[in-house]
């Protein structure tokens, strides 16, 4: 984990406050998203976008996402790419890059166990939303596809 990283789970922890539905969220988002990057070989600064922007992906507005790295005093290519990522996050026609692609299918499988999603509707997002390798793989394990 970067510093970068470490710097953005706090202040995300502190903006929380006590919502711990919230926080349990965003750390299991973090935890998926991570770990299909690493699966899947991104480089070092892509990585590094995808945790940031697991770590935020849920926050009202990307002004908000760029207010919160300012303060915490982040480089403007990692703030201008995370705030992208914030902004179209589940626009499916603004998919530019797989720290994008991997964050929305983190996200998914999270969305999915903790809203108790049909099979019939993981199947189809399944066929419509995921392209990573490992992305898929940790969706048909998640739910025995």
């Amino acid at each position: 984990m970067t510093k970068n990283v470490n710097i953005i789970a706090k202040a995300m922890k502190d903006y929380y406050g006590a919502d711990e539905q919230s926080i349990r969220h965003f750390v299991s988002v973090y935890t998926l998203a991570k770990t299909i990057g690493e699966l899947e070989k991104l480089p070092e600064q892509t990585q590094e976008y995808l945790e940031i922007a697991s770590l935020m992906c849920d926050l009202e507005t990307s002004d908000l996402a760029k207010d919160i790295l300012s303060k915490n005093e982040v480089d403007f290519d990692i703030t201008d790419r995370v705030c992208y990522i914030v902004e179209h996050f589940f626009d499916f026609d603004h998919i530019t890059g797989l720290d994008h692609q991997i964050l929305l299918e983190a996200h998914m499988i999270v969305d999915f166990k903790e809203q108790s999603t049909s099979r019939a509707e993981i199947i189809n997002s399944a066929n419509t939303y995921f392209m990573t390798n490992y992305g898929k793989a940790f969706l048909k394990k998640a739910f025995n596809l």
